[in-house]
């Protein structure tokens, strides 16, 4: 089925899906000495910011913390997404 459509919701889901995954892997894997590097995160984003307006409150922030192996798994979702 080389060519169909596919849904950008579902690149969205399966990259959401291997980043988690991979960062659990990286979580359960940081206890052996040998790895602890590898599943060092970094944290990138925004610091969360409030407007009042009396009216309306908006806060916006977000903070993406990645490690070596939440890349990994975000590398995989993608290369499962092309196959599909």
């Amino acid at each position: 089925m080389k060519g169909s459509y596919r849904s950008p919701w579902l690149l969205v889901i399966l990259l959401v899906l291997g980043g988690i995954f991979g960062s659990l892997i990286g979580d359960a894997l940081s206890g052996i000495p040998a790895l602890r590097m590898l599943a060092t995160a970094r944290s990138i984003g925004l610091p969360v910011t409030t407007l009042d307006l009396d009216v309306i409150n908006l806060t916006l922030g977000f903070t993406f913390k990645i490690n070596l192996f939440g890349l990994i798994g975000l590398i995989l979702a993608f290369l499962i997404y092309r196959r599909l």
